[in-house]
């Protein structure tokens, strides 16, 4: 029996529903619809003990968290669907109308590969601080950086006063306190924590059975109509609604009684639990770092965000694990302060030493630099990155001084191509990445219980023969001829998998017509295409797909030079960062007799797809064919081959 992958069903996607989630746009699968006999009655309460909220649009009104499995939503009963299917909503509140992606409170964490212990809620007024305050090593001027509000001939520093290098003022003080109410709506209870842009609050909402919200500074200064202006600015964030990202409710002006000064403030949903930099802390103090299949799991969800965010014009700017956090088995982005428009040249850009990409301070914010920051993250989180602030601020440390990266070879080459200085060389989009991503969880997972954890493959297809299979004799132990038997250059060069054509090519759809035609017949009409002769169908002439199609089957007929001359075209095109172009000059290699040649080039094709298995099976044949049977070091410069083609 032959079991077909199902198909996402969303428009545009084409991607295939894995562990109920689709493997492209990462989002759940779109369930069959519910039958007209099921009945959901009554209000659905909050199951957390101790809340007692209710629940609205799939999350409770007092607490913020999602429903509980088994908890329906009134949205829910109205729609005729269940709590924790996939379910498309509509609902109705204080952010106004808005669709909605719903999942069930264990979210996807892990991708249904890897199993990520939950963190259970907590009762929200138990984090607010005692005694709010900024240690003196954490105070730094917001404008040059300079330590600020340090202690002097034995007196403690100050929590507010001028920086003393470049006289703007500063302060640690929290601007609210117990009791202020913001927008005759907002009452605050105490301080969470200081980030970025000053201290955050946690508050009752008294319009809305007294949920929990956090309130977030957004702007101070005494211009009235210079802080309307800021705040309408920001209300594309209310628009912004995923399962990763924390929800923004409401935004509120505040001029504070005692100096006159008005802020706005950015109001959120409250997510309990624990940050990532928490739990690093928390593996640390035990004497480890984060598990390498956690952090990517971590990374995974991110990826998903940041795609979405990304998809609707949207930066982040400023990823770092203080900044995302796990309720239960959910992660969520919970500071969406430094969020900005791709094309906003003139807000401020926030960032973090160590996070940020080098490119920040001449080019600004973009997709990215969002995903230099995931890849910074998950260093620090897996290894002791000492210097990762200075000495190794835009790079990463050699492999052969971290054992982490000299063991999970696919793991570093990930990071290393997310973080390289140079954004060009980079994953093109957060979709790329978490696809590669996904493909080292795997390896990381198999490599640690030697259970497989199989995939289809979105960019190659499998192997074209089974290389070496009518080589030598075999026996209960093996080949009885181990050097004699190995397989020629050329049968190696024509076995194994080759790229997947681009769907959206122009040229893609007369390609396929040519699959039952033989060799001889194919480069013949191949070449006629490329040269744009009559009855050649638009755009199929000027298409990569079509020369690299040829140049596969010149390779695979012999015809090695035409081939050479075929790839050297297209690397002199438009399309010479492709690297299929590189994947291509490898079986050339290979079948011109130079494995030597061809496991650079498959070596380059590795550092860019780190999480597919076709590069390191070419690698493989190709050092075995060179006689070469050592394994590769980590710090293997096949990557700048390929990059220096771009």
């Amino acid at each position: 029996m032959t079991i077909t992958a199902a198909q996402c069903t969303r428009p545009g996607c084409g991607g295939t529903i894995d562990g109920g989630y689709c493997t492209v746009c990462g989002l759940a699968e779109t369930p069959a619809p519910v039958p007209s006999s099921v009945s959901l009655a009554g209000p659905a309460t909050c199951t957390r003990p101790g809340c007692g909220g209710t629940i609205d649009g799939g999350y409770c009104t007092v607490c913020g968290l999602a429903a509980a499995s088994g908890v329906a939503s009134a949205t829910a009963r109205d729609q005729g669907s269940i709590p924790g299917s996939a379910a498309t909503s509509t609902t109705t509140g204080i952010r106004g109308t808005h669709t909605s992606t719903g999942r069930s409170s264990r979210g996807n964490l892990g991708a249904g590969l890897v199993e990520i212990p939950p963190v259970p809620a907590h009762d929200p007024a138990s984090a607010i601080l005692a005694d709010p305050q900024v240690a003196e090593s954490q105070r730094f001027c917001s404008k040059c950086e300079q330590p600020v509000g340090r202690a002097r001939d034995g007196q403690p520093g100050l929590a507010d006063g001028f920086c003393p290098n470049c006289g703007t003022p500063f302060s640690f003080t929290p601007k609210l306190q117990p009791g202020d109410l913001l927008g005759g709506q907002y009452e605050v209870l105490g301080c969470l924590a200081h980030g970025g842009l000053g201290w955050i609050y946690l508050a009752r909402d008294h319009n809305v059975s007294d949920s929990w919200r956090v309130l977030k500074g957004l702007l101070n200064t005494g211009d009235a109509d210079a802080m309307a202006a800021a705040v309408a600015e920001r209300q594309f964030l209310a628009a912004v609604d995923h399962p990763n990202i924390v929800r923004i409710y409401n935004f509120v002006q505040h001029t504070d009684r005692r100096t006159g000064d008005t802020a706005g403030y950015i109001v959120m949903e409250y997510v309990g639990g624990r940050s990532l930099r928490q739990i690093l802390l928390d593996e640390r103090n035990a004497g480890r770092s984060v598990p390498v299949e956690h952090a990517l799991a971590y990374a995974l969800e991110v990826l998903h965000a940041f795609g979405y965010l990304h998809s609707l014009g949207l930066v982040y700017c400023d990823f770092k694990p203080d900044n995302v956090l796990q309720s239960e088995e959910m992660l969520k982005l919970i500071d969406m302060g430094g969020v900005r428009r791709i094309d906003d040249v003139d807000s401020p850009i926030y960032g973090t030493v160590g996070y940020q990409a080098p490119e920040i301070e001449s080019e600004g914010p973009s997709p990215s630099s969002d995903l230099y920051t995931v890849g910074r993250a998950l260093a620090v989180l897996t290894f002791e990155f000492t210097g990762y602030t200075s000495t190794y601020k835009h790079t990463l440390p050699d492999p052969a001084t971290v054992p982490l990266l000299a063991q999970q070879e696919s793991f570093y080459r990930l990071v290393r191509r997310a973080t390289d200085p140079d954004p060009r060389r980079r994953f093109a989009s957060a979709d790329e990445m978490a696809e590669q991503l996904t493909g080292v969880l795997r390896e990381v997972l198999a490599s640690g219980d030697r259970q497989p954890r199989p995939s289809f493959s979105l960019l190659f297809s499998p192997e074209l023969q089974a290389v070496g299979a009518d080589v030598g004799d075999i026996d209960g132990t093996g080949w009885t001829t181990a050097i004699e038997a190995q397989p020629s250059t050329a049968a190696i060069a024509t076995g194994l998998p080759v790229p997947q054509v681009n769907i959206t090519d122009p040229a893609a759809g007369y390609l396929a017509t040519l699959s039952t035609l033989d060799p001889r017949q194919l480069t013949a009409a191949l070449s006629a295409a490329v040269r744009g002769e009559a009855g050649t169908p638009p755009g199929v002439a000027e298409s990569a797909e079509t020369r690299l199609a040829l140049a596969r089957v010149l390779i695979a007929t012999g015809d090695l030079d035409q081939a050479a001359t075929t790839l050297a075209e297209l690397a002199a095109g438009e399309h010479a960062d492709d690297w299929r172009i590189t994947w291509y000059h490898g079986l050339h290699e290979l079948a011109a007799g130079k494995p030597g040649a061809a496991q650079a080039e498959f070596d380059a094709v590795y550092g860019e797809l780190p999480g597919e298995l076709a590069p390191r099976l070419a690698l493989g044949f190709a050092a075995e064919a060179a006689g070469d049977c050592r394994p590769p070091p980590a710090t293997s410069s096949g990557y700048g081959r390929w990059t220096a083609r771009t």
